[in-house]
């Protein structure tokens, strides 16, 4: 198993205990993700323009990301090698990488599910309070 690389991407929303998934909503190529701290207070959405695929998983079945991508470092990462988007590279029957040579995978990592995405753009941020 290939440890994955990653980076946190900056950003003015900081969960410093964690966060949870709290929703996913997609519709008419557009998926949001909304983001919670643990205490379910501050909040962000994450928001996806045209994804090329994404999923839901469960933190521990995602451990050649961890240290690299956990609360401490942060919660919203460009992955850069070693993810999902490596193992879409080797898998027969994947067209994804031809068709979309600029096609990037984020995670956005919560204390339970975690979202792997693949986009060709940057996530848009916003923020609510619940």
């Amino acid at each position: 198993m290939e440890k994955v690389t990653a980076e946190a991407l900056e950003s003015r929303f900081a969960f410093p205990k964690g966060t949870e998934i709290g929703r996913i909503e997609q519709f008419q190529c557009v998926l949001k993700i909304h983001v919670a701290d643990v205490n379910g207070e501050l909040g962000c959405l994450v928001t996806f323009e045209n994804p090329l695929g994404f999923r839901v998983v469960d933190e521990r079945d995602l451990m050649e990301y961890w240290p690299v991508c956990s609360t401490p470092v942060g919660w919203l990462f460009r992955v850069l090698s070693g993810g999902w988007l490596d193992q879409e590279r080797t898998r027969r029957g994947s067209l994804l990488l031809d068709m979309y040579l600029d096609v990037k995978e984020y995670l956005i990592a919560g204390i339970n599910d975690c979202v792997p995405v693949f986009s060709t753009e940057m996530p848009k941020l916003s923020g609510y309070q619940r």
